[in-house]
Formats: structure tokens, C-alpha cells, sequence
């Protein structure tokens, strides 16, 4: 199986998804989508049907590669721990990006799943917190940090990353996270490969997503709900998010050095080159099946543009 086939299938079941969102503004359903309800109900769907499901079809005979070996509980806290750069990153970079797409387009761009809870309550922030994070990491670590990590080889990682982090930013459909989401595959990407095992990228999104109450009242995102032009930003958000993004370079550059080193001590090359030949190589994986997923995010893209979800 070439790297190009479960991306095919996850866009289709994705576009499936895409077109039920859709269909629900004209159901007269009670439910809105962009409830904390509804949109939980939809992105568990997604996860369950865009990337479980074809995470567990398609690694039945390469569980013990997707899902990776327990390598230590030390690059598994280095990993959780890592999610705070990360953090740091992703909300300038959103900051940034909510900024520029007002200035340029005079208009925001919403993702296709997306709420606005209007109670601070305990519960309401669990499942807020499971349905955002919890569940999408666990699908996310299993698919493109598991699945898709499994069918690149050892020697052509850099471009898996690439693709991988393409991939990720892709599939959660969200204009304003995109540069953000991308660098978070990446890295995810480069932990699993550190750190032996899906683990690695999961504890890492949830740490991401917790160490943001960390920093409440310090930095935040734009409440890309709650704004109309690029004037509406409060300068705050640029003079926190700056120092934050240089912060998190640092940080994560030390994470990197640390994981390298521990990777380096591990690392059976000989068996890594044995299992190589398992591996379709990366050109094979261009073909029809790349064009399809391709043509099927990039209409999707399109349409969220535009709104259709709207």
C-alpha cells in the first residue's frame, strides 16, 4: 500500500462529511451545527469516519508499524511537554493569520466545523476540550502519525513530513489555523518518528490544547466570531503573540536537539533498513489516487471559502 491510497480514501469519506454539514442548513434540524452540541456530534463523525475507520481497515496487517513500540517514558513527557512551543506558535500564527486574511480579503474566513459555547461551565469545557482535542488527536495520531508515517520510508521521512503536514492541514479545513496546523504536523510527524509510537504526537496535541489555560489573560487567540475588520484586532494580540512565536522557536529547538539525541541512542539502523523494503518507495505513490484526493480537498477548500457552509 502506497502512501497516496489511505489520503484517497480519507478525502472521499472526508467530502462525505463535508456534504452532510452542508445538507443540515436545510434540514430544519433543532440542533444548529455550530452548537457545542452539534458541532460535537459532527466532528466526532469525522474523526470516527475520515480517520478511524480507515485506520483500522487499512493497518490490519501493519498494526505493530502504525501504532509503533513503547520506547520510555521519557520521550513521552519530552513529547507532552514540547506541546506548549507549540502552542506558543500556533495562537501567534493564528493571530497573525485572522489579521492578514481580513486586510486582504475583507472578509473571514470560517473553518467548516466550528462553535461558540456561551457558558463557562466545568461540563461544557469537557466536552468542548474532547470533542476539539481529545478526540481529533487520537484520530490524528492514528492516521497521519500512524498510517500514513507507516508507508514512507526511513530515508525519504522529510518529504513524508511535508506530505503528512499537508495532509493534517488539509483535513481539519480551517483557513485561519492552516500555517499553524501545518508546523503542528510537522513537528508530530518528527515525534513520531523520536519517539517510536503514536503516543508521542497525541500527548503532544493534548498538551497544546491544556497549556492554553496556562497563559489566560496573557495570550489568546482573536475571536474570529466577534470581529468584522482587521481594525477590530486589538494590537494586544500582536505585542503578546511576537515575543510568544520566538518563545516557542527556542523551545522547540531544544525539544528537537533533546529527541535527536535519544533517537540517535535507540535506533537499530539495520532494522529500519529491513523493514524499508517493505515500503512502496515515495514515487509510487504518485498516481491517480493523489490526483483524487487533491481534487477532492481542493474543491472542498473552494467551497469553505466561499461559504457554503455558512
Amino acid at each position: 500500500m502506497t502512501w497516496s491510497y489511505p489520503l484517497m480514501v480519507s478525502s472521499i469519506l472526508t467530502a462525505l462529511l463535508f456534504v452532510i454539514r452542508i445538507l443540515l442548513k436545510y434540514t430544519g434540524s433543532p440542533i444548529p451545527a455550530t452548537s457545542l452540541i452539534g458541532y460535537s456530534v459532527l466532528e466526532i463523525l469525522l474523526i470516527l469516519i475520515a480517520l478511524m475507520l480507515p485506520s483500522a481497515v487499512l493497518s490490519r496487517d501493519l498494526t505493530e508499524r502504525t501504532i509503533g513500540s513503547f520506547t520510555g517514558t521519557g520521550p513521552l513527557l519530552l513529547a507532552f511537554f514540547s506541546g506548549i512551543p507549540v502552542m506558543l506558535i500556533t495562537t501567534a500564527l493564528y493571530n497573525f493569520s485572522a489579521w492578514i486574511i481580513l486586510r486582504v480579503g475583507s472578509k473571514m474566513l470560517f473553518p467548516i466545523f466550528f462553535c461558540h459555547p456561551d457558558s463557562s461551565a466545568t461540563l461544557v469545557k469537557i466536552l468542548e476540550i474532547m470533542s476539539d482535542t481529545v478526540i481529533p488527536a487520537a484520530g490524528a495520531s492514528f492516521f497521519f502519525f500512524g498510517l500514513l508515517w507507516s508507508r514512507f520510508r526511513s530515508k525519504e521521512r522529510f518529504v513524508g513530513y511535508i506530505i503528512i503536514a499537508g495532509a493534517y492541514m488539509l483535513f481539519s479545513m480551517n483557513p485561519v489555523s492552516a500555517v499553524g496546523l501545518f508546523i503542528t504536523g510537522w513537528w508530530c510527524s518528527f515525534l513520531r518518528t523520536k519517539t517510536g509510537n503514536i503516543a508521542g504526537p497525541f500527548l503532544c496535541l493534548i498538551a497544546s490544547r491544556l497549556s492554553e489555560f496556562l497563559f489566560t489573560g496573557t495570550l489568546s487567540k482573536v475571536d474570529i466570531l466577534s470581529i468584522q475588520t482587521y481594525s477590530d484586532i486589538d494590537p494586544v494580540y500582536f505585542y503578546s503573540s511576537l515575543p510568544a512565536a520566538f518563545m516557542g522557536v527556542i523551545l522547540i529547538s531544544f525539544f528537537m536537539k533533546s529527541l535527536d539525541s535519544f533517537h540517535d541512542s535507540y535506533v537499530d539502523e539495520e532494522e529500519e533498513t529491513e523493514l524499508d523494503t517493505s515500503i512502496p518507495s515515495f514515487d509510487k505513490g504518485i498516481n491517480l489516487t493523489i490526483i483524487v484526493s487533491g481534487t477532492v480537498f481542493l474543491v472542498i477548500w473552494i467551497l469553505m471559502c466561499k461559504g457554503v457552509h455558512l
